[in-house]
């Protein structure tokens, strides 16, 4: 009877943690969730973003050939 009890203590404990941990990654989550729908507004809220990313991506694309021609 009392082995049966401790198991069953055990278990409710390891459930208990098993919620607590779940529930931590859920608010995590959804605190990313909320930064990344933050970021989208803004982003494209700005009237700029097309040119903006234009001139990001030619950056990107020339320092990869500068790589590319320094590593020869």
């Amino acid at each position: 009877m009392l082995a049966l009890l401790e198991i069953i203590i055990i278990l409710i404990v390891v459930a208990c943690i098993a919620w607590a941990v779940r529930s931590a990654r859920q608010h995590k989550q959804a605190i990313n969730e909320c930064a990344l729908d933050k970021a989208w507004r803004q982003v494209l809220d700005d009237p700029h973003y097309a040119e903006r990313r234009h001139i990001e991506e030619r950056k990107r694309v020339v320092d990869q050939a500068r790589h590319a021609a320094a590593n020869r």
